[in-house]
């Protein structure tokens, strides 16, 4: 008798042979997780719902049930988490689950896992503008920060009228500044999935987030971002990532960044930071890579 592997294994085991899986909602954990009837585990992509113990937190998740219990499901699958855990795009019908529930204030955007799902950011800054569902709060808590044990908003910063709040620091070259995002001007930081990602945004976070700083703005790209020299105090932080060996001087955008280049090259002569890695791997070809393996 062949025992039959349980869907999360098959898709540990064989990545590759299903990136697309379908099944039926058997029960809703929570605004953002579900169980199918073959036991999987699913975690909503790009989402983030409120946690038990929050505000929200009942509403969201019969949001998600009405929706999706007893439904057959399309899940584009994205990722296994930590917990072994399908993480991926779902789809009702023609509904996307993760739209639906960001657009009705059931959940935030997770910029963290998901910076580059622009179409939910933008839902997400719709509700809030409307107060819709957990945005009829003044001061609502991020479920990433409750997890955290932060019970409470981040602290007002006086901010001077040529500067702006560092509200939330999304990856190595990209922050939040209320509803503006805020792109730093000629470095490219490693993406999600590459080596020293997770060392690039905690060490902006360490350098901005919290504080004010001051801009030189520059211009404004194709993602609708304000791209900006950053400083805080004296120090030009765009430069100092670079210095950190946790930033690429972007050549493209910034051919004649003398200083971004000279950064570079010293970063990578003491090894520091992603240039220890023998071959690191340009964020712009690893985007490229990335784009294309996902269209085929």
């Amino acid at each position: 008798m062949i025992k039959k592997l349980p869907l999360t294994a098959f898709l540990l085991a064989t990545p590759l042979l299903a990136e697309t899986i379908t099944g039926t909602c058997k029960r809703v954990l929570d605004g953002d997780t579900l169980i199918l009837t073959d036991g999987t585990t699913v975690q909503i992509w790009g989402i983030d719902a409120p946690e038990k113990g929050q505000d929200y937190a009942d509403k969201a998740r019969n949001h998600l049930e009405k929706l999706t219990k007893d439904r057959k499901l399309t899940i584009e699958v994205k990722d296994i988490d930590q917990y072994g855990r399908v993480v991926g795009e779902v789809k009702a019908g023609n509904r996307d689950v993760a739209h639906f529930m960001v657009r009705t204030g059931m959940a935030w955007h997770d910029e963290y896992n998901a910076p580059e799902a622009e179409g939910l950011n933008k839902s997400m800054y719709g509700a809030r503008k409307k107060r819709r569902g957990l945005w009829a709060d003044d001061a609502p808590v991020r479920p990433y920060d409750f997890r955290k044990g932060k019970s409470t908003p981040m602290p007002q910063v006086e901010v001077a009228a040529d500067e702006v709040l560092c509200e939330h620091v999304m990856d190595g070259d990209t922050f939040k500044s209320g509803d503006t995002r805020v792109r730093l001007w000629g470095i490219d930081a490693p993406e999600k999935g590459q080596p020293f990602a997770d060392e690039a945004r905690a060490r902006l976070k360490e350098l901005i987030e919290g504080k004010a700083v001051r801009l030189e703005w520059k211009d404004k790209d194709q993602h609708s971002r304000e791209v900006a020299i950053v400083y805080a105090g004296s120090t030009n932080i765009n430069l100092q990532m670079v210095k950190d060996g946790l930033a690429w001087h972007y050549e493209y955008f910034a051919p004649d960044a003398e200083d971004l280049a000279a950064a570079e090259k010293a970063a990578r002569k003491s090894r520091k930071g992603l240039w220890k890695d023998k071959n690191p791997v340009n964020p712009y070809h690893f985007r490229k890579a990335r784009k294309k393996a996902s269209a085929r």
